[in-house]
């Protein structure tokens, strides 16, 4: 396990915060290309893969907030030292 205590802050935001970044590119890259290949369907399916998209969106907004709950827990546990 890395010490984060030990470094540049920035740099240890940094190093975190990339795989998030590159998670939700790809996450609305797939919904664009979802887009466009059902473009070609008509206007309801456009509008159906919309209302998905939205409601995909909203539940990926809310295991992010879980995710921060449990990275702010955790981060005080190994703050603390305990492993347990």
């Amino acid at each position: 396990m890395r010490d984060l205590t030990v470094g540049s802050v920035q740099s240890h935001l940094v190093r975190l915060a990339l795989p998030i970044a590159a998670g939700m590119i790809f996450q609305t890259l797939y919904y664009i290309v979802d887009l466009y290949f059902v473009s070609h369907l008509g206007e309801v399916a456009i509008a159906g893969v919309g209302a998905a998209g939205n409601i995909v969106f909203l539940v990926i907004a809310l295991t992010q907030v879980i995710n921060a709950g449990t990275m702010s827990l955790l981060s005080q546990a190994v703050g603390r030292k305990d492993h347990t």
